[in-house]
Formats: structure tokens, C-alpha cells, sequence
């Protein structure tokens, strides 16, 4: 589904626009002068958001880059996929979990948890994916005049990474379960999720000049994204908790 010029979102389940797999959270494709750089890969429905890409008019050979804005299942599980199908692509992922992705770690992300407790299916397994860039804090990649920045989140979970992106005449922000459309977040019941990271997070995304928000799940806002990062925000400096998204 087109969304501007050069965005489209390819993937997504039932919290969002049921593009693809039932559990898949968003999956974004950005045009880009060299390629086309995809963020995050959805769960298991690897095939539909190949489908979604061609029925779109984008050719998924085109792909140079897979930014995945965390490790959990939703967001990561098909990179095995993907790393199959389109073998040339460098897959980008936090320093801190690229270890876990490249050997299908289920513990460390609580997929097998998920799973027991019917989150995931059962028949699911993680296929390991290598990681070619890991990815710190301030990290840049450039691609004729679109720039991406990688801005280090942890909150939501270790090593989860929010995508600014620039293009000259607009701005985003993928913002993985960050922060979503009306200042709402995400906190589980799982070891690496952090009150005190979100919170602090979040003040570093309000400092942040951009156009569009584009969560990983749900909706997403073209214009004044800024305000859902800054209601956020002021709810944490007033000692309160964003609205959780579930």
C-alpha cells in the first residue's frame, strides 16, 4: 500500500492494516536512490509481503537493506526468510542482540515463552539469520539525499532501535513499539523490558524533528508525528505512564 512518493507499507497483521500475516507487526519499504530499505519483516508471512511489494510496483530484488528496529518474533522472525529469498541483503540489528538473531536465539527474546503461553503458533521455530551491520547509537547510512540515523531505544525491550530518516523534502520516524499514534507504548511482562529506559527513550525521540511517525503496529501519522513522542513524553516527566497499546 502506497503511502507517499517513496513509502509504502508492505505488511502487517491484525493490530494494524492485516496486509499479511495475522501476528506480523508493520513492515515498511522506503525508495531510495540505490535500493529499497525495509523496516522490520513481520512473523512468518514473508511470502505476502513479497506479494504486497510486486502488486505495488516494487521489484524486492531491489532490496539492500533490512533495518530491524528489535529481536522480538513479530518484528524479526522472518529475516531467515528473507535472508533466503534475496541472499544479497545486509540486515541491520542492535550490536547488543545481533548474537541472538544470528543463532535463533528463542530464549533470549521470549519467543518460546510467547509460544507456550499461545502468543505465537506452536509449530513456530526462529530460523537464524546473520547480521551483517550492528548497529550503535548515531549510526548513519546514506543513499543519494536520504539519510537514515539509528537512535538507540531500550525500553521496550535490550537493544531496540528507532530509524530517523531524512529524504530533504520530508522526515520519518520508524519507531518499532517504542511509541505509538496517541502517545501510547508498550511495556510486557518480560526480563528485558525497563520502565526507567522507556521513559528516557522517549525524552531522547522528543528532542527529534520529524514528519511522519510509523509504528510497528496499529497506525501511523504522516504529519506532526512529533505530537504522539511529546504526549508521551510529558506523561513520563509528570511521573504518570503512557497509556499501554495492550
Amino acid at each position: 500500500m502506497k503511502v507517499s512518493d517513496n513509502l509504502y507499507i508492505v505488511g502487517g497483521g491484525d493490530a494494524g492494516f492485516n496486509l499479511s500475516g495475522p501476528i506480523d507487526a508493520n513492515v515498511y519499504a522506503l525508495s531510495t536512490p540505490t535500493g529499497i530499505w525495509l523496516f522490520d519483516v513481520g512473523l512468518d508471512a514473508g511470502p505476502l509481503v513479497i506479494e504486497n511489494m510486486r502488486a505495488d510496483g516494487l521489484d524486492p530484488s531491489d532490496i539492500t537493506h533490512i533495518f530491524v528496529t528489535h529481536y522480538h518474533a513479530d518484528h524479526a522472525g522472518a529475516l531467515g526468510y528473507f535472508r533466503e529469498t534475496l541472499g544479497d541483503v545486509t540486515v541491520a540489528t542492535a550490536r547488543d542482540v545481533a548474537g541472538y538473531i544470528s543463532t535463533g536465539d528463542e530464549v533470549a527474546n521470549a519467543l518460546g515463552w510467547a509460544r507456550d503461553l499461545g502468543y505465537y503458533p506452536k509449530e513456530f521455530r526462529l530460523s537464524p539469520c546473520n547480521v551483517d551491520l550492528e548497529l550503535e547509537d548515531g549510526f548513519q547510512v546514506q543513499s543519494g539525499d536520504v539519510t537514515l540515523t539509528a537512535v538507540e531505544t531500550p525500553g521496550h525491550c535490550a537493544g531496540h532501535f528507532c530509524f530517523h530518516v531524512s529524504d530533504g523534502s520530508a522526515s520519518y520516524l520508524f519507531s518499532g513499539d517504542q511509541v505509538f499514534v496517541g502517545g501510547k507504548i508498550l511495556l510486557q511482562n518480560v526480563p528485558d523490558a525497563n520502565l526507567q529506559a522507556c521513559a528516557a527513550s522517549m525524552n531522547k525521540l522528543a528532542s527529534l524533528e520529524f514528519d511522519a511517525l510509523l509504528p510497528g503496529h496499529a497506525g501511523f501519522s504522516l504529519s506532526n508525528g512529533r505530537r504522539h513522542v511529546e504526549a508521551a513524553a510529558l506523561r513520563f516527566n509528570r511521573i504518570g505512564l503512557p497509556e499501554n497499546l495492550i
